[in-house]
C-alpha cells in the first residue's frame, strides 16, 4: 500500500475516531480505547455503540473483551488502514458484513470563490432540540418535524463541532455537523426535510461547512455516505473525491 495514502488513511481515521470520542463523552458514554481509536457505548442496543479508527495490530483478547464492552451486536467500522492481522482475526469470530461506506475527501486550500449562502447559519447551543428533529425529519423522509422524537440527541456543547441549520423563508428545512480535529474538517449528519429538497440546500450546507472551516485553517474535508446517494452526488458537486472505501463488520 502506497505510503503516503495510507498516512492521509491514519489520519482520517484518528480525526474521525476523537471527533467521536468527543461526542460519547458529551453524551455520557463510556470508551474503551482499541486498535489505535476507540470502541463507544452509549447504551445496551444503541445504535452508535460501534468501534472505530482501528489503525494498530489488534490480538484475540483484545476483540473479546471490546465484544463484551459493546455486547450485541458488535459492530466494527473498518478502513484500507486496519492492521492485515485483522481480517482471519474476524473470520474466525464469525464476523459478517453490515454495510459499506464510501469516505469522500477535498482540499481547502481554495474554495473557488465560493461563499455560503445567506440562508445558512451556525446553530446555536440553545438550539439543539430543533437541530436534532430537523436533522430527523430529514433522515426519517419527514416534514412534521415538530412531533418527532429523534433516536437519539446530538449535543451542540461538544467541543470544536458545530451543527449547521439551513433555512427557506425563515422556515428550517435542513442541517448538517462539522467537527476539526488537527486541521482535518469532517462533516456529517446531512439531513433536509423531503419538500425543500430541490432547491440545493445540501450543498449550501456544505459550502457553509466548508468556509467555516478554512477560515479555521483546516487544510482537508471529509465526508462518508452510503454508496450511490442523492448525498453522494452533492459532496461530489461540491468537488469531493473518492478517498477510500469502508466496512462495517458486525458480530452477534
Amino acid at each position: 500500500m502506497n505510503h503516503d495514502f495510507l498516512t492521509l488513511v491514519h489520519r482520517l481515521e484518528r480525526a474521525q475516531a476523537l471527533q467521536n470520542e468527543r461526542f460519547n463523552q458529551v453524551a455520557g458514554g463510556r470508551s474503551l480505547p482499541f486498535g489505535g481509536g476507540f470502541a463507544h457505548f452509549r447504551g445496551e442496543a444503541h445504535p452508535l455503540n460501534q468501534a472505530l479508527g482501528l489503525v494498530a495490530a489488534i490480538d484475540e483478547a483484545d476483540l473479546a473483551a471490546v465484544e463484551v464492552f459493546l455486547g450485541s451486536p458488535t459492530v466494527l467500522e473498518l478502513s484500507p488502514g486496519a492492521d492485515p492481522s485483522l481480517w482471519p482475526l474476524l473470520a474466525n469470530r464469525g464476523y459478517r458484513l453490515h454495510q459499506f461506506q464510501q469516505l469522500w475527501i477535498r482540499p481547502l486550500v481554495e474554495l473557488g470563490g465560493i461563499r455560503p449562502l445567506p440562508e445558512v447559519r451556525v446553530a446555536a447551543p440553545q438550539e439543539a432540540d430543533l437541530y436534532n428533529r430537523i436533522v430527523c425529519g430529514g433522515f426519517l423522509e419527514r416534514d412534521d418535524w415538530q412531533d418527532l422524537e429523534p433516536p437519539f440527541q446530538v449535543s451542540l456543547s461538544v467541543p470544536d463541532a458545530w451543527g449547521f441549520l439551513a433555512f427557506v423563508d425563515d422556515q428550517p428545512a435542513g442541517g448538517g455537523m462539522l467537527g476539526i480535529v488537527d486541521g482535518v474538517a469532517m462533516l456529517s449528519g446531512d439531513g433536509v426535510m423531503p419538500r425543500f429538497r430541490g432547491l440545493g440546500l445540501q450543498k449550501a450546507l456544505i459550502w457553509a461547512r466548508l468556509a467555516f472551516a478554512q477560515e479555521r485553517g483546516c487544510d482537508v474535508a471529509c465526508a462518508g455516505t452510503a454508496p450511490g446517494t442523492a448525498s453522494q452526488r452533492s459532496y461530489e458537486a461540491c468537488g469531493f473525491g473518492a478517498a477510500y472505501p469502508k466496512v462495517e463488520m458486525a458480530r452477534g
